[in-house]
């Protein structure tokens, strides 16, 4: 049996729990990460695009921007508190190499930043 076109539709799964129904949706966060019925990593990657550069710009006038912080150390903070909230979950991500364009793009600007160079 061949399976569904990814853009038909399909019928909704009825969820009860102690006579409440549980509405189903296409994607939801599910601790900190997105997912989606359809198994698709964009908008997961986006969003932690957007926290890790959130977190990134948050530490610009403290760490990034001040010339007396050693690189070694910047590097440090940036591996321990932007990468991390940046790759968490994805151990379960499947990439495609739009994805890893993506990722590797922010990684370098942020890179350049802490380096300043230009």
């Amino acid at each position: 049996m061949l399976q569904p076109v990814s853009h038909s539709t399909s019928a909704q799964p009825v969820i009860k729990v102690e006579d409440t129904s549980i509405k189903a949706v296409d994607k939801f966060c599910y601790i900190g990460s997105i997912l989606s019925s359809n198994a698709v990593v964009d908008d997961d990657i986006s969003a932690r695009l957007s926290k890790a550069s959130s977190a990134f710009g948050r530490l610009s006038k403290r760490l990034w921007n001040d010339h007396g912080i050693r690189l070694d150390t910047n590097i440090a903070v940036y591996k321990a508190a932007i990468l991390t909230s940046l790759l968490y979950g994805c151990e379960s991500w499947v990439l495609c190499r739009r994805h890893i364009v993506k990722l590797d793009q922010f990684h370098m600007r942020c890179m350049w930043r802490i380096a300043h160079v230009k």
